[in-house]
């Protein structure tokens, strides 16, 4: 019986943990998410916006930002949460596979963000900065050709 859980684990750790392991950022994205992080210093809507934005566009810039957060400031951690949660609403307004994958990829990457990012991020999902779940097409500002007015 032992010899038999050793193996279970062995097969788990072998096949299963690959696919919970995210991408790591490249340095493209790296290099993206920095100088984000340097236009603006102070945080604020701005940077969260521009975060909205650019996840959007590249569901993978997710993991360069929760990297990023771990040495930001506390204005940044809460803009970087605050612009992965308009992205993961945008995403959720949609019923295609890609913005399914492009949820789970900001969630998964969520899940190693600083408390500062993850506070904000949940507080924006939830009314917190005037972002709202709706059945409009209206769900990201930063896209106004979706719907938003």
């Amino acid at each position: 019986m032992r010899k038999f859980l050793l193996r279970v684990c062995l097969v788990v750790c072998v096949f299963g943990m690959p696919a919970l392991a995210t991408a790591a950022p490249d340095a493209g994205q790296q290099a993206k998410v920095a100088t984000m992080l340097a236009e603006h210093p102070n945080g604020g809507r701005e940077l969260a916006h521009e975060i909205a934005l650019a996840v959007e566009a590249d569901p993978g810039l997710a993991d360069a930002l929760v990297a990023a957060a771990l040495n930001a400031n506390q204005a940044q951690q809460q803009a970087i949460g605050a612009g992965l949660a308009e992205a993961l609403l945008f995403f959720a307004n949609s019923d295609t596979p890609a913005a399914k994958a492009a949820q789970q990829e900001i969630q998964a990457a969520m899940a190693g963000a600083p408390a500062g990012t993850l506070t904000a991020f949940n507080t924006a999902l939830f009314n917190g900065n005037g972002l709202t779940l709706t059945t409009s097409n209206c769900v990201s500002p930063s896209r106004p050709a979706n719907g938003c007015r």
